[in-house]
């Protein structure tokens, strides 16, 4: 809810499109997540360019008297390659519980759609020594019974939620971005904790993106870390100028 027009939703998407239509090599995705109602209209203005299109959210039904709620095919039919589920913002200020989460990613997948599976722990609970317990019991539940055919679909999105610069995800905690080596720490552990768990051959293709406070001064040093394949990005996509140098280090380091 951070454009609220459509017509500016158009103009940031066509001015990210052309500022990243040159620097874009095949090894590099980027998609934007607009909200619901600008998806169609910013699908058209980004069709046949480098730019893919997410939703932000989706429900796990079809169609049917569920007020409020995103179809799965309303997000197709926008255009949507991604959807992102299990967002912080989602877990912890609406409430979705990984079962909730768990029959999202079954939909999205059973539709073609990519699902962006978002992880993290609060600042409590990493105070707390939780960090490793909350993220494994995330994967493993968000992940329960989903194909292993259908795993090289899914993106894991690492969002430690005391990084996120949001007063109602952190109302009583200072917010500041993930170290390197606090973020790499993490991401092996999500690593390892995927290849435990589906072999080394899904494991380790899975990709993995760090999703807190990533922005031009600190994105090389981040996506620097083998483990980050990418990055989630907040703040910084809501204009060219900010997003373009986060690109520019994920090509260079062919990411």
């Amino acid at each position: 809810m951070q454009i609220l027009n459509v017509e500016e939703a158009v103009s940031i998407a066509t001015e990210i499109s052309k500022a990243i239509s040159g620097i874009l090599t095949e090894n590099v995705d980027v998609f934007i997540a607009p909200s619901f109602n600008a998806l169609y209209s910013v699908g058209k203005a980004i069709k046949g360019t480098k730019l893919k299109l997410c939703g932000q959210n989706m429900y796990f039904r079809d169609k049917g008297a569920f007020t409020g709620e995103i179809s799965p095919d309303s997000l197709i039919d926008a255009g949507c390659e991604y959807v992102l589920l299990g967002h912080s913002e989602r877990r912890r200020i609406f409430g979705e519980s990984d079962a909730v989460i768990n029959q999202k990613v079954k939909k999205a997948l059973e539709k073609g759609l990519k699902p962006v599976l978002c992880i993290g722990e609060t600042a409590k609970e990493k105070e707390n020594n939780q960090t490793e317990t909350v993220i494994q019991t995330q994967i493993e539940k968000s992940l329960a019974d989903i194909p292993r055919e259908q795993l090289n679909q899914i993106v894991i999105a690492y969002e430690p939620v005391w990084a996120i610069n949001n007063k109602f995800l952190n109302p009583d905690s200072e917010i500041k971005t993930a170290t390197p080596d606090e973020a790499e720490k993490i991401h092996v552990f999500i690593r390892k904790l995927l290849i435990n768990k589906y072999g080394e051959d899904i494991g380790r293709n899975i990709p993995i993106q760090y999703g807190g406070s990533m922005k031009a001064s600190n994105c090389e040093g981040l996506l620097n870390i083998a483990e980050i394949n990418g990055g989630l990005i907040g703040g910084a996509s809501l204009s060219a100028d900010k997003l373009k140098p986060i690109i520019e280090a994920a090509v260079k380091l062919g990411k």
